[in-house]
């Protein structure tokens, strides 16, 4: 007798589906105004944020220095004032008049001074411009200066030093390192001490733009006026070297900043972590001190400054700020008010410099805490269902209450795999069962290897259509059964003999307190043959033998795989068989199933061999499908998402699986970008530990897999290298997917090549099955 199966009404296609091309067209336009708005909103913030905050009078042009230094020889320009200690460094032009040289300031009518001395004329000689230096301390004055900061873990230390030895000090900090660290910046100017621009990322001028060299300047003090409604205009140039870095002392001076050198180096940048650092020699005279907060370790600076900061007291040193020599103008100022300007400078860096660490920090802790607790559940819950399972007694179940099953096949184009798919099946230790293979329009010798086949063995029924893809041609195959329960496989699958028996059984019991909707197989790689495979075989072991057992025990197995499972007829009924509306069609039946009220198991001794695609692109391809296809069906069945009706499926298989989704498409771009950034630092340290924890949590699961069903222990092996494939895979199927989805395109069925590789345990019994008589011809034609 043949059973109809009842279809749902079907919806308008497959899900994401748009034949029109309308979304996509919608996402493009919406893309592009984005971009064009971003776009607007950049060319209308920068001016402002770019913008000087003090204006030159004259020669404004942001390439007027260079142009100023290709005037004369950048490289040897003469420096008035170098070994006299001063403190400030200024660019000035030479002007002759009236066989007099004056000095003048490059962007105003100022004239810093004569230049009477001989020696100073003799050094001049005829060139257009000098470094000139000023400024000298007080005898025994130290003015101790604090360079690439704040640093989280340095700067608090170095402050509590000065604040228990009442010492003032100037900081020269960078913008990045404010963005990064605002509180320790407030708390420097908090305790009194001054603060200086020192650009946003310590870079080399002469490596860089003019309109890139100005944003790093202006940005820091930008940034300072945000963060602490700080200005002001003090400067050193990264490397504190005038003299090799005249175009960042022309290019701040042009800024409206004063420059503030260095008289006396500890050289604590020079010294290996954990080096001892011999204070300097003083000599009685004033000083401007370099030493370092930040840029590295400096538990060693911290060290050398405990003994030399009460040395110097002894010696009758007072320290001070650069406060005392600081013309009126350039003395920094306290809260000032912070423009739009100087916001939007804050949140753009902090966007960029701050916002991308934070959420990898927590999405590292989330993945620690998520992985270690999801494993600890997941390899208990699943030694506790195999268990239950090996205890469980099936011998006293009478022969004829078992239920007659029907072997559903779609085949298309499987001619050299197709009878030794059949030889399995004929070889099975269960006797009351029967075959419907369904051959969907094969353009090879598929049909006559089935119709041959079927003339030897009575159990097996072939029906062939015109080509409709596999859930059509499984639909006709269950509509065409007379089995209770309905086992589904493929064309190139192997079941072992206790397979359809091991299917079988569960549907003699409720599970879950429900009735037994669908069982899910084990499905094994047969085709060991490369890397790829055995990366494969070893993602089906951990995946089915723990993952699955595990969900199975909470009631919560989201897939049961077509090409090892088994039905259910009156479930398939009521949920109206496969549906065409995903690739995932398996998926999305097992979820049906699910919302009618019915519970799936696992069964792993239902074993299946199967053949794993061989190639990088059949990889790919087939992945790209599933995952495709699973969207599909989280997204048709979203309403189960955090559905407590669904216990442990909705609150967590189903959410989980999202989240596997949607944070690697969200964040994935941001953590390659941090993590190719921390390892060109050289700080790789972090991504090596969550390497190995991932490593060491799925060799745990692994290793669980392979004692639970006695697996050859070399698919260990694969473990170490198992994230090289796993993680480009993922990148790309769920990108790809995302496209899909977007473009709304329908997607057909992917069918691997077969090769005719897998193996399978030997059959103990090739000997054909009899059952009743069927009514129905052995080959059927639609």
């Amino acid at each position: 007798m043949k059973h109809r199966t009842p279809r749902l009404p079907s919806s308008a296609g497959p899900v994401f589906y748009d034949p029109s091309g309308r979304r996509w067209r919608r996402i493009l336009n919406s893309s592009l105004t984005l971009v064009l708005v971003a776009t607007l909103s950049m060319v209308w913030i920068l001016p402002g944020a770019t913008a000087p905050l003090w204006k030159a009078e004259i020669n404004q042009s942001a390439d007027y220095p260079r142009q100023l230094l290709a005037s004369g020889d950048d490289e040897d320009i003469p420096w008035l004032g170098q070994d006299t200690g001063f403190a400030f460094d200024r660019m000035a032009v030479v002007e002759r008049k009236g066989g007099k040289v004056f000095l003048k300031d490059p962007f105003s009518t100022t004239v810093f001074r004569q230049v009477t001395d001989p020696d100073e004329l003799d050094l001049i000689g005829n060139r257009p411009y000098v470094l000139d230096s000023y400024g000298e301390p007080a005898d025994h004055t130290l003015m101790l200066t604090f360079d690439d900061g704040p640093d989280p873990t340095y700067t608090p230390e170095v402050l509590d030093l000065l604040s228990r030895e009442h010492v003032p000090a100037t900081f020269f900090t960078l913008g990045d390192n404010i963005v990064k660290n605002p509180d320790v910046f407030k708390r420097i100017i908090r305790e009194g001490h001054m603060v200086g621009n020192h650009t946003m990322s310590h870079i080399n001028f002469w490596d860089h733009d003019n309109s890139f060299n100005r944003e790093q300047i202006i940005g820091t003090d930008r940034v300072m006026r945000a963060t602490d409604g700080y200005g002001s205009r003090l400067f050193r140039i990264p490397t504190g070297d005038p003299e090799n870095n005249a175009l960042a002392l022309l290019q701040a001076q042009q800024l409206g900043y004063l420059h503030i050198n260095m008289d006396l180096d500890t050289r604590d940048w020079d010294h290996a972590p954990g080096e001892a650092i011999a204070p300097p020699s003083l000599d009685g005279k004033g000083h401007i001190v370099l030493v370092h907060d930040g840029g590295g370790n400096r538990s060693a600076t911290i060290q050398m400054l405990k003994a030399f900061i009460p040395k110097a007291k002894a010696l009758g040193y007072k320290f001070t700020t650069v406060q005392p020599l600081l013309p009126k103008e350039y003395v920094p100022e306290h809260s000032v008010g912070a423009t739009v300007d100087d916001h939007l400078t804050l949140a753009t860096y902090t966007s960029t410099l701050v916002t991308p660490n934070v959420l990898i920090g927590w999405l590292f802790w989330f993945g620690v805490g998520s992985l270690t607790l999801l494993t600890f559940l997941y390899v208990v819950l699943a030694l506790i269902s195999n268990r239950r399972m090996k205890k469980r007694s099936w011998n006293t179940v009478p022969d004829t209450d078992w239920p007659f099953v029907s072997v559903v096949l779609p085949v298309y184009n499987e001619e050299p795999v197709v009878a030794k798919t059949l030889d399995a099946l004929r070889a099975s230790d269960y006797t009351n069962f029967e075959v419907v293979a369904v051959n969907d329009g094969s353009t090879d010798g598929t049909a006559a290897v089935l119709n041959e086949y079927a003339k030897e063995w009575p159990q097996l029924r072939v029906i062939h259509q015109v080509n409709g893809g596999k859930s059509v041609a499984s639909n006709n195959g269950i509509d065409n059964s007379r089995g209770d329960v309905v086992v589904t496989l493929d064309g190139d699958t192997l079941f072992e003999p206790q397979t359809i028996k091991a299917f079988a059984r569960h549907f003699l019991a409720p599970a879950h307190g429900k009735e037994v909707g669908a069982v899910a197989g084990h499905v094994k790689v047969g085709n060991r043959r490369n890397i790829l495979t055995a990366w494969q075989s070893l993602e089906y072991l951990s995946g089915i033998c723990v993952t699955r057992m595990a969900e199975g025990l909470m009631g919560a197995i989201s897939i049961c795989p077509g090409a090892c499972a088994a039905w259910r007829r009156e479930a398939l009924v009521q949920a109206g068989g496969y549906s065409h509306d995903t690739l995932a069609e398996d998926a999305d039946l097992t979820l049906s199933l699910q919302r009618l009220g019915y519970s799936i198991v696992q069964e792993n001794e239902a074993v299946a061999w199967t053949e794993a695609p061989m190639t990088v692109k059949g990889l790919f391809k087939q992945r790209l499908r599933w995952t495709y296809g699973n969207i599909q069906t989280l997204y048709k069945h979203r309403g189960m998402l955090l559905n407590p009706r669904y216990g442990a499926l909705g609150l967590l298989t189903m959410p989980y699986a999202l989240l596997s989704v949607l944070v690697p498409l969200v964040f994935m771009p941001m953590t390659l970008i941090v993590a190719a950034v921390s390892l060109s630092k050289g700080e790789w340290q972090a991504i090596a530990v969550f390497a190995i924890f991932v490593a060491a949590t799925h060799m745990i699961i692994s290793l669980v897999a392979v004692i639970m069903v006695h697996e050859d222990p070399r698919h260990l092996l694969i473990v170490p290298i198992y994230r090289l494939i796993y993680e480009p895979l993922r990148a790309y199927v769920l990108v790809g997917s995302l496209v899909q989805a977007l473009r709304g395109h329908a997607v057909g069925w992917y069918k691997p090549e077969r090769t005719n590789t897998v193996t399978a345990p030997a059959a103990t019994n090739t000997t054909p099955q009899e059952t009743e008589p069927t009514p129905q011809s052995h080959v059927v034609v639609q």
